[in-house]
């Protein structure tokens, strides 16, 4: 009985074994089924604009670092619908004339399927049309003003972030819970989209939050003008209780470096809508007091608290421990921007059954909800994206090197964002105490 029965189990192992691997080839080919979805191209091409030169490349630098660390993520757990990812890299520098060139070459000549980025204003005004024209899916995922998902209809064209109403807003209600008494405001911008609707948004909330409130000064300076000592010298002069800036990147860096020695941060409650973002470089030139917001993100590298959510530690995490720089808000924009394709990927081939046509994934994303480290994001069917922000006043950590948040104030999304429908500004111009 044991002869034949070892004389039967060594018949049967070629087979057993034939049958492991059949078992295995089937299993493999089900997961391969799964993640790869029939009519799945060998790869996804898709382009990232922003920029790596110039005094603007504060902001590019962190917008690319994200981008490798996160699309290096996707193509290790299998890309997107297990599509791995290719990355064409461009610099939005030079101007909109420059990147509608650029835009067309990776449409016609790279034949991307689709593109990611632009911080500038005026860059995304440009290429929005263009974009809409050569049917290529662009997610947004900075440029501020409002006008870029208010100004035409947009079929192609998705921002996947709050507009610079809901930084004017939240700016304007933290001004008057810390200086109730503000009497006399000021501004200093730069002299293009994204300045002039920063500035006329707080304008119009300050003035339906404080009707008695006055403007002293308006200030215009070029983008990234990088000398801004005649316009320190007229702010010192007018004296303003509160001075508004949304200068950026380079620009705003050595707008600190040069206002703080003559005195202009403790003349007056300085606010800086863009201001986290160079709290890592300035270090100990940016003082106290000075009220930072992360262009109304809803999270910076200290709140969420990384410790109760796995996104925004696994993100702040891997950033430092690779580029030994904690993400700040363009790293955390960029971040939701990825993330959002990568949904409306996901929810197209669930819903196709297959590979999507740009059509169906343009469909899938307008109403998708999904997470990131700074909390839940929602792209409504005008293509604009809304989620809650914060903000707060900066104060030295001996720990970090550097200023960080505090009395850090949260927002809900519909707080800071006006309904689908309504123009923003005759929405912030109905703002209530």
């Amino acid at each position: 009985m044991h002869r034949a029965f070892k004389s039967r189990v060594g018949s049967w192992l070629p087979l057993l074994a034939l049958g492991v691997v059949v078992s295995i080839v089937a299993a493999t080919a089900t997961v391969s089924g799964q993640a790869r979805p029939s009519g799945a191209p060998a790869e996804l091409k898709i382009g990232f604009v922003d920029f790596f030169s110039t005094a603007a490349a504060t902001f590019g630098s962190s917008g690319k670092s994200t981008t490798e660390w996160l699309v290096d993520k996707y193509n290790r757990e299998g890309g997107i619908g297990g599509v791995k990812i290719k990355l064409v890299v461009v610099d939005e520098a030079g101007g909109p004339d420059k990147q509608v060139t650029e835009f067309r070459r990776l449409a016609l000549d790279e034949k991307v399927n689709a593109i990611v980025g632009y911080t500038s204003s005026a860059n995304c005004l440009a290429i929005a049309p263009v974009a809409e024209e050569l049917k290529v899916l662009t997610v947004i995922h900075i440029c501020g003003t409002h006008r870029l998902t208010e100004d035409r209809q947009l079929k192609y064209v998705f921002r996947t972030s709050n507009t610079q109403a809901s930084d004017s807003v939240v700016l304007a209600r933290y001004v008057l819970s810390v200086k109730p008494d503000v009497k006399t405001i000021a501004g200093a911008n730069e002299d293009y989209a994204w300045g002039r609707d920063s500035w006329e948004a707080f304008k119009i909330a300050m003035a339906r939050l404080k009707p008695d409130v006055k403007v002293t000064g308006e200030l215009w300076t070029k983008i990234q003008a990088g000398e801004y000592s005649a316009e320190i010298s007229k702010l010192l002069a007018a004296k303003p209780d509160v001075i508004h800036s949304s200068f950026w990147g380079g620009g705003l860096i050595t707008f600190v470096k040069q206002a703080g020695p003559r005195g202009l941060f403790k003349q007056s409650l300085v606010l800086f809508s863009t201001g986290e973002q160079v709290l890592q470089d300035v270090k100990a030139a940016m003082p106290d007091g000075v009220i930072v917001a992360p262009r109304a993100t809803g999270a910076y590298f200290l709140d969420p608290d990384p410790a109760a959510n796995p996104l925004q530690k696994e993100f702040v995490e891997g950033h430092f421990q690779r580029f030994g720089r904690y993400p700040d808000y363009p790293a955390y924009r960029t971040y939701q921007a990825w993330s959002g394709l990568k949904a409306a990927y996901d929810k197209a081939i669930r819903q196709a059954g297959r590979w999507p046509t740009t059509d169906e994934v343009i469909k899938a994303f307008e109403g998708v909800t999904w997470q990131t480290p700074s909390g839940t994001i929602t792209m409504r069917s005008d293509h604009q994206a809304v989620h809650g922000g914060l903000i707060g006043t900066t104060k030295m950590s001996s720990k970090h090197g550097f200023a960080v948040m505090d009395r850090v104030v949260r927002h809900r999304a519909e707080e800071i964002m006006p309904p689908l429908g309504t123009k923003t500004l005759d929405w912030v111009g109905g703002i209530k105490k």
